[in-house]
């Protein structure tokens, strides 16, 4: 999808995803349903089950859900020089970058690249996008934040410039 500028929007987001996206639910839930027949079957037997194993089932219940929306929510997101266009690979809207509020990531989970709208979207008033690849395991932030934070702050700057001449 073309820009109104004509300008194809850059994407910025990592190719893989709707890999993860969808594909680590996916494995998660399939291996939890083949841990949910191996137990039944283990009650079959009436052997005896370790507490370590009732404590394992009770982290992977209770992690699944988590992992879920973790990475259910990721969106795919591209940028140009006055918006962001955000798709969650079934529909695409596009965000002026004035609209955006902060932008950071996640401390925790799967580094992801989180942006706050100012306003209701779609989407919310927050996305999560894992960035394309970081060259430096080293810092603390992916260099797209800094950009972005860039990015955002020249769409307002040309935003009140427009608004001062008008």
């Amino acid at each position: 999808m073309r820009a109104p500028d004509g300008v194809r929007p850059r994407v910025i987001s990592a190719r893989h995803t709707a890999l993860i996206k969808w594909g680590l639910p996916g494995l998660i839930l399939v291996e939890g349903i083949s841990f949910v027949i191996g137990w039944a079957r283990l009650l079959q037997t009436d052997q005896p089950v370790a507490p370590a194993v009732y404590a394992y089932v009770a982290v992977c219940a209770a992690l699944f859900p988590v992992a879920a929306w973790a990475c259910l929510g990721l969106k795919r997101v591209a940028l140009t020089e006055s918006s962001l266009h955000v798709s969650n690979f079934r529909r695409e809207i596009v965000v002026p970058l004035r609209d955006v509020a902060s932008v950071g990531r996640t401390v925790l989970g799967l580094n992801a690249v989180v942006i706050d709208f100012a306003r209701d979207t779609a989407f919310g008033r927050r996305i999560k996008f894992l960035p394309r690849r970081r060259f430096s395991l080293f810092t603390w932030t992916h260099p797209i934040v800094d950009r972005l934070r860039d990015a955002v702050a020249a769409a307002r700057k040309a935003e009140l410039g427009k608004l001062t001449v008008a």
